[in-house]
């Protein structure tokens, strides 16, 4: 008896717990989710394209890994940093503007419809084969630099909010406080995971996009 109850009590804990993160992530969560939809949505659209389309995104994904592949690591780093990097500075920008949330929504959606089409192409290529240089290469920095992404739009998404309740007309005090410091501290630490991500992408291909078979 008291082992049951201790399991109950044991899984009331995780439970609230988990209410508890869901609640205080709410927003990071939903944001989580449009990149997870950009994805499916990018390997669906790209499985009912026209052989023309599908062969030319072939080819633009192949190029791309062929030069990855073929460049040093300074190279790639770069190449990765900045491709991140565009999507930070858009969502910076956008902050500031009072009605820029279809735009900062509109990012991780875009992220995965991205992540999603050169992963669907890869494998409507090269079958199973592609799983080494989807999981090894692409996986692991696209990852690191999208959770930079999704914390940006949260960022974003809040000093847009708070633009936007100050040219309401709203009851004294009910606008909701943000630190513009602590915004452009979040955007520099995002930039850094964002570096990490692309040393981290740079040195996996440096190490393994030569001896990944594909086909």
């Amino acid at each position: 008896m008291a082992a049951g109850t201790t399991g109950a009590a044991r899984r009331r804990y995780y439970a609230r717990h988990i209410a508890h993160y869901t609640k205080k992530n709410n927003t990071l969560i939903g944001l989580g989710a449009l990149f997870l939809i950009g994805m499916i949505l990018g390997a669906v659209i790209l499985r009912g394209a026209g052989e023309e389309t599908v062969g030319l995104l072939e080819r633009v994904v192949g190029g791309f890994i062929t030069r990855r592949a073929q460049s040093g690591l300074s190279e790639n780093f770069f190449s990765a940093f900045g491709s991140s990097m565009l999507f930070i500075l858009v969502l910076f920008v956008s902050g500031f503007c009072a009605i820029a949330q279809p735009v900062i929504l509109s990012i991780p959606l875009i992220r995965g419809l991205g992540f999603g089409f050169s992963a669907a192409s890869l494998y409507l290529r090269y079958g199973a084969s592609a799983t080494g240089m989807v999981g090894v290469l692409m996986l692991p920095g696209m990852l690191l630099s999208t959770v930079a992404i999704l914390l940006c739009c949260r960022q974003s998404l809040r000093l847009s909010g708070r633009f936007f309740a100050a040219i309401r007309p709203s009851p004294a005090g009910s606008e909701p406080v943000f630190s513009l410091r602590n915004y452009c501290f979040g955007y520099i630490s995002a930039a850094c995971l964002v570096a990490l991500s692309a040393f981290a992408e740079a040195v996996l291909y440096l190490a393994f996009a030569n001896s990944i078979v594909l086909g």
